[in-house]
């Protein structure tokens, strides 16, 4: 019966392989002797423990340093969540908390999509939203670029018995999927990065990523977008963008921005464009989506405990509610602001829902 069983799984995960496209001319790709390949151009790449390798180098990024990752991979070949909860590091308790946090994917409950849905989680990191879709849907396929959080994802779906998770490891701009393939299409944190390393124009780089992303959607999918407010209102008073390192870059004018963060000795200029609600509206629509619905997610999109939507009368009832214990000039700014309507619009994140 395990033969069996085994049998199984090494046909379903050949089936898979072989739904790719080549990143070249877009054939379906076969499934060969621990690769992939293109039976049209001859390309190939590696599969390693059951993950296609699209991409072989990514500059290392994450929440816990690398030489740090290293020692939690070590502890997690017997336990993902020991390594993380019984860790030692600073920088591994400060990041233990969004990894282990599945409410980050409640986003999912706002788009009413059925429980057979197949879900894209681009750019997956450490798999807590992969792991909380996978839970709800019926099919998710984890995309990261960084070598070391593929590996704690593997670690992570294999001990929590989870066979629905597809990890695939490449890059939002090697995408080895065919058109109108998801359901759900995932950018936590994801969109204000994608011109980092990149030549041209930020914005318009953003526009082909949510381009691909539109055209990877079935009819009437949609895609989340997880992302900071160009406007909250702590970086009209010097706080740092927490991307780029710099004070006053998102508020300034792109050409100014531009030019202080190359005097602050930014090479490429400031790349990581955020946007006001109105800002991401307009984005969102000419890359292809037909609607857009705007949450606030508060305190943040990576540790959300309230999505608000974007309704005068629904926030100003939220902020009267849970602000009830502020005092003194807080409360009296906070009133300010809601009376002049400008309260929404300096939160922290959004939320965004656009529909294909």
């Amino acid at each position: 019966m395990a033969f069996e069983e085994q049998a199984l799984r090494t046909e379903t995960k050949a089936a898979w392989l072989q739904e790719l496209r080549c990143l070249g001319c877009r054939a379906r790709l076969h499934a060969g002797d621990g690769n992939v390949f293109c039976p049209v151009c001859g390309e190939s790449w590696p599969v390693e423990d059951g993950i296609p390798r699209f991409i072989s180098t990514f500059p290392y990024w994450g929440e816990i340093p690398q030489e740090n990752m290293t020692e939690v991979l070590s502890q997690a070949d017997k336990s993902w969540r020991t390594a993380l909860l019984t860790s030692s590091d600073p920088s591994v308790k400060r990041a233990s908390e969004m990894i282990l946090n599945l409410d980050r994917a409640n986003f999912s409950l706002l788009a009413d999509l059925p429980p057979q849905s197949r879900v894209l989680d681009l750019g997956a990191g450490m798999g807590a939203i992969s792991h909380s879709l996978a839970i709800r849907y019926g099919e998710v396929v984890a995309v990261e670029p960084v070598t070391e959080r593929v590996s704690f994802m593997r670690r992570r779906f294999e001990q929590e018995g989870i066979r629905n998770v597809r990890i695939v490891q490449t890059s939002l701009w090697d995408l080895p999927f065919p058109d109108g393939s998801f359901d759900l299409i995932v950018m936590n944190g994801v969109l204000e990065w994608v011109a980092t390393g990149r030549q041209g124009n930020p914005r318009r780089l953003q526009e082909t990523a949510l381009k691909s992303a539109a055209r990877l959607l079935k009819t009437g999918g949609v895609l989340y977008v997880g992302i900071e407010n160009r406007f909250t209102i702590g970086y009209f008073v010097g706080c740092r963008d927490p991307h780029s390192g710099m004070p006053w870059v998102t508020v300034l004018p792109r050409f100014l921005a531009n030019f202080y963060a190359r005097r602050k000795g930014a090479a490429d200029g400031y790349r990581n464009y955020l946007y006001s609600r109105a800002g991401y509206e307009k984005l969102l629509r000419k890359s292809g989506f037909a609607a857009v619905d705007c949450y606030l997610a508060i305190p943040s999109y990576n540790h959300p405990k309230f999505y608000v939507p974007m309704d005068d009368r629904a926030f100003s009832y939220f902020l009267r509610t849970f602000s009830a214990n502020a005092t003194g000039l807080r409360q009296v700014i906070r009133r300010l602001m809601l009376r002049l309507g400008l309260a929404k619009h300096l939160e922290h994140s959004f939320a965004l829902l656009a529909t294909k």
